[in-house]
Parts: C-alpha cells; sequence; structure tokens
C-alpha cells in the first residue's frame, strides 16, 4: 500500500458517532494524556530521574499515545471547522503515513506496557507519593483505556505495511537500551541484558514475535469492529456528511492504482 492510497476521510470519521462527537472525547483524552506528560516530567525531575523520561520504554510509548492523540485532535478539529480534509491533504503525504504508522504502533504498545508492568515490574511494596501514583497508573491502565476508547470511536485502519510501526520502534528500542547499557553500566529492564546469553535471545525473539502478533490480531479486530458497526456507519455518514468524503477518498484511490497499473 503506498502514502497515496489511505483513505484520509478514516482520520477523523466514526462508525459510533458524529464528527464533532469525536473531536470532543479526543480532546478529552488528549487533555489528560498532556495532564500525565506534564506531571511526568515534574516528578522525574524531582526526584532526579529525568534521565528516565527519554530512555524508558513506558515513558516513550506514552510520548507516542500523547503525540497520536494530539495530531487526531488537530485534524478532527480542523474536519469540524472546514468540513473538508485540508489539514490532511495540506501536509506532506509522509505526514499521514506517518500519523497511520504512530496509530499502528500505540495499539500494539499499550496492550504490552501494561501486561509487562503488572506480570512482572509491579512492586507492591513501593511507597509512592499521590502525584507518583498518578503517574504510574495513567502509564500502566489509564494508557490501555486511552486506546481502547480510540479504537473503538475512530475509524482507522491496519494496512499491512502499518507493521512497520510497532517493529521499527521496538528495534529502535532495543538499540536505544544497548546505548543506555553502554553509558550507564545498567539495564533499563533486566530481561534484556544479553549476559543471560540464550535467556535473553529468547526475550528479544519472542518480544519481536508478540508485537508482531499483536499487530495481526489488532489488525482483525479492526476490521471485525468496521464489519460489526457497517450499518450504524452508514447512518452517521448520512447524518455528519462524511459519506461524501469516503467517496470521494476510495475513488481517488481507485484512480491512483489505475494509473500505477498502466
Amino acid at each position: 500500500m503506498g502514502v497515496g492510497s489511505l483513505d484520509l476521510s478514516r482520520f477523523v470519521s466514526s462508525n459510533l458517532v458524529s464528527t464533532n462527537t469525536l473531536l470532543y472525547i479526543r480532546l478529552l483524552v488528549a487533555l489528560h494524556l498532556s495532564a500525565v506528560f506534564i506531571a511526568t516530567l515534574y516528578v522525574s525531575a524531582r526526584d532526579g530521574v529525568f534521565y528516565m523520561v527519554p530512555t524508558t520504554f513506558t515513558n516513550l510509548s506514552n510520548i507516542g499515545l500523547t503525540a497520536y492523540y494530539l495530531t487526531a485532535t488537530y485534524h478532527s478539529y480542523s474536519y469540524c471547522r472546514h468540513k473538508d480534509l485540508r489539514s490532511l491533504t495540506s501536509q506532506h503525504r509522509f505526514l499521514s503515513l506517518a500519523l497511520s504508522l504512530l496509530y499502528a504502533s500505540v495499539v500494539v504498545f499499550h496492550i504490552v506496557v501494561p501486561a509487562i508492568y503488572w506480570s512482572m515490574l509491579f512492586d507492591p511494596n513501593n511507597t509512592m507519593d499521590g502525584l507518583n501514583k498518578y503517574v504510574d497508573f495513567s502509564h500502566h491502565g489509564a494508557d490501555l483505556a486511552c486506546i481502547l476508547v480510540e479504537m473503538l470511536f475512530n475509524r482507522m485502519e491496519l494496512p499491512w505495511i502499518s507493521i512497520l510501526g510497532p517493529m521499527t520502534m521496538i528495534i529502535l528500542y532495543m538499540f536505544l537500551a544497548w546505548v543506555y547499557f553502554a553509558a550507564r553500566g545498567e539495564w533499563l529492564y533486566g530481561f534484556l541484558d544479553w549476559s543471560k546469553g540464550a535467556v535473553a535471545a529468547g526475550w528479544y525473539i519472542g518480544l519481536l514475535v508478540i508485537f508482531a502478533l499483536l499487530f495481526v490480531l489488532q489488525k482483525y479486530i479492526h476490521q471485525g469492529r468496521d464489519a460489526a458497526l457497517k450499518r450504524r456507519r452508514a447512518t452517521v455518514a448520512a447524518s455528519d456528511g462524511t459519506g461524501a468524503l469516503e467517496n470521494k477518498q476510495l475513488g481517488a484511490i481507485d484512480e491512483e492504482n489505475l494509473k500505477a497499473h498502466h
């Protein structure tokens, strides 16, 4: 799938609610995530661990989730104001593809992050103040709720090329973990310690396999969502005007595909 094959109307429309309602939902979640990000910066600086903000997978994945929601909110706002896709069509096509890849990444990462934290990293004896608890729960619980809300109300799809998002990012993070170890002499996550030999190799390979399988699962969940809500989508599309945009987008994609084959 090329960049031009993206149905941009999916970025701002919903199967369940109007574009205005989708905007309000995204805005509320974006404000929550922005507050969490500011709180993260504050407690990290206060506790002398600011270096963990750009290095831990939890923080980086939550930054990605916040960036996705802020960007999606902006595009929803632009559509609701102008009733067209100018915010998407006026930007370079690569940026639309990048947003699609980012979405594919966050819907995978925010299943893995809470699962690994609560099954392997959570310490019930760790004493935290109220603000730290707020940040901790937001990073390892509320993040999953945020992505489930977006999955339910949006119409984003996951073409196979989107698997490059989560797979590329996790590989880059592995390199970052090695750089961190070289610089500080300690591992961010003990299971990445390559001195453990075959066990560590199993973790590296296993994580890649898990991320790939979760992407496939999410792809079919998204397809099932659209199929189950097809009749509701027709009603919403007729009432908020996105149906005409969708047809125009699909026509443009078909025309581009015809040109590509000649």
